[in-house]
């Protein structure tokens, strides 16, 4: 009996050690700041998912090497879509945003934007299923008809301005194209990269480009900042000119076809 009290003694001694032992060690970990960045798995080609759900596209490639060049440690959140991206940057909860998001002056006033892709736009493709409705040559001739936009979008600031114009707000494009294949609505304003995506998986698609007033051009696309995080935009613009005197950014544009 006695003995069996000892070694339960000695076991439980054994035991606080250990846990000791191992509460003290410390894990490995980065030395390196953290940089979090929210996107949306639903942009191809900027973002989607590979086979194993893992995020993969343009913006993905650009992003790693962005953050490879700040020496900080990238750790990316799939927020699902427009809305709750920008409303993850203004509480602070990511430090930036990579989502083929074009750059307007609307969105300038409201956030930094780090141009690291693409040219002045001066239109938007107005997609049609199938045929372009008889009499439809511009965007005053849509008036009663309705079109899927996304909330938040370069196109839904233009579209505000046509009221005759019926809105139908989708959170993922492609949802834009479903309910246009399936007569939902009767036509869709999307992003001339996207239109060109659905063209070359779809031969029933037809357009016609919506001239854009000079206040609702876009000057390219960017990566979305708050306005107060001076430091964090001076860091991934020096890095994006890193990138694009190595002529990484033209290497991700050529494999994924942007």
């Amino acid at each position: 009996m006695k003995t069996k009290i000892i070694l339960g003694i000695s076991l439980f001694f054994i035991i606080i050690g250990c846990y000791n032992f191992f509460k003290g060690e410390k894990r490995p970990s980065s030395k390196k700041e953290v940089f979090i960045v929210g996107t949306a798995a639903n942009y191809a080609p900027w973002v989607s998912l590979d086979e194993k759900g893992e995020l993969q596209g343009f913006d993905i490639d650009v992003i790693k090497s962005v953050a490879q060049t700040m020496g900080k440690e990238l750790v990316i959140q799939d927020l699902g879509s427009m809305s709750a991206l920008f409303m993850a940057l203004d509480q602070g909860k990511i430090d930036a945003i990579i989502w083929g998001l074009s750059i307007t002056p609307d969105r300038l006033k409201r956030m930094a934007m780090i141009r690291y892709q693409g040219d002045e736009v001066k239109s938007f493709p107005l997609l049609f299923w199938g045929k372009v409705p008889n009499g439809v040559k511009s965007f005053e001739d849509m008036q009663g008809k309705t079109v899927c936009v996304e909330p938040a979008s370069s196109q839904e600031t233009v579209i505000v301005k046509y009221p005759l114009v019926k809105k139908f707000l989708v959170d993922k494009v492609d949802d834009a194209l479903l309910n246009l294949r399936y007569g939902k609505v009767d036509a869709a304003f999307v992003e001339p990269a996207i239109a060109k995506k659905f063209k070359e998986k779809y031969s029933q698609i037809k357009s016609f480009d919506v001239p854009l007033p000079e206040e609702n051009r876009v000057k390219g696309v960017g990566i979305c900042v708050k306005l107060d995080k001076k430091n964090l935009i001076k860091k991934i613009k020096k890095s994006i000119k890193i990138l694009e005197k190595k002529r990484v950014i033209k290497k991700f544009e050529k494999s994924w076809g942007i």
